[in-house]
């Protein structure tokens, strides 16, 4: 299957690692276009993707549900969320309270994630909130390193590790509470992923969201890379 010309014309970043306006579209467009080949959002495992054009500049939006969040694992071979089963729980006649809490509905969450161009550090900053089904509002930090943050991560991010700590701020666009992670060690963690290569503003793109996203369950499928094999991040070769 041929390659979108979004993919295939574009030409290194200028100032690596950091990203003008015009890349960072430029990556969103070329990400958005690789879903399209796959023509079926729900084979990446996410709701919706769509890329906003804001005031301040695009933003790149993509939802997420999942079920049964307290009782799943990151699997680091599939890359994605898989269910663990629950342990039985015998249940007593006697014990109503038993039996109501046994025939709760699993809970169901919605992830929102919005990508931004940062005009301070000129890095992508992860915006997210996370609402379960009939809950009035978002989600606190507790929910979020329960149902989000796999282990691994989870000393790194407390404590500010190699990709920024867990904020708490307003959306630079619609200014909605959010929590974001801080992009203040991004263009470090970037120089050392990618060294002195060249990147395209796409392989720029799937690089962070390889390492921001995977700390926050925002994994990349791999069947947005089918069509193209090793070809996607040509800008690392």
């Amino acid at each position: 299957m041929a390659l979108p010309s979004t993919l295939s014309r574009q030409s290194f970043l200028s100032a690596f690692p950091f990203l003008t306006p015009e890349e960072f579209g430029c990556a969103c467009r070329a990400f958005l276009d690789r879903i399209h080949v796959v023509n079926d959002i729900d084979r990446v495992g996410w709701s919706s993707t769509r890329l906003v054009q804001e005031a301040t500049g695009p933003v790149l939006k993509i939802s997420q549900s999942t079920r049964n969040a307290s009782a799943r694992h990151y699997d680091n071979t599939l890359s994605r969320f898989v269910d663990i089963e629950e342990p039985q729980v015998e249940i007593y006649e006697d014990d109503p309270e038993a039996l109501i809490r046994a025939t709760d509905p699993p809970a169901c969450l919605q992830i929102e994630y919005s990508i931004v161009l940062s005009a301070t550090y000129q890095v992508p900053v992860l915006y997210f909130t996370l609402r379960r089904d009939n809950h009035p509002g978002p989600l606190g930090i507790d929910e979020v390193y329960q149902y989000l943050v796999p282990d691994q991560y989870r000393s790194e991010l407390d404590n500010v590790g190699v990709m920024g700590g867990i904020s708490f701020g307003y959306h630079p666009q619609s200014g909605i509470p959010a929590f974001f992670v801080h992009p203040c060690n991004t263009a470090d963690a970037m120089s050392q992923i990618a060294g002195r290569q060249h990147v395209t503003p796409e392989a720029y793109l799937i690089i962070w969201l390889g390492m921001v996203g995977n700390r926050l369950s925002l994994h990349l499928p791999h069947e947005l890379f089918a069509t193209d094999g090793a070809q996607t991040l040509q800008g690392l070769g």
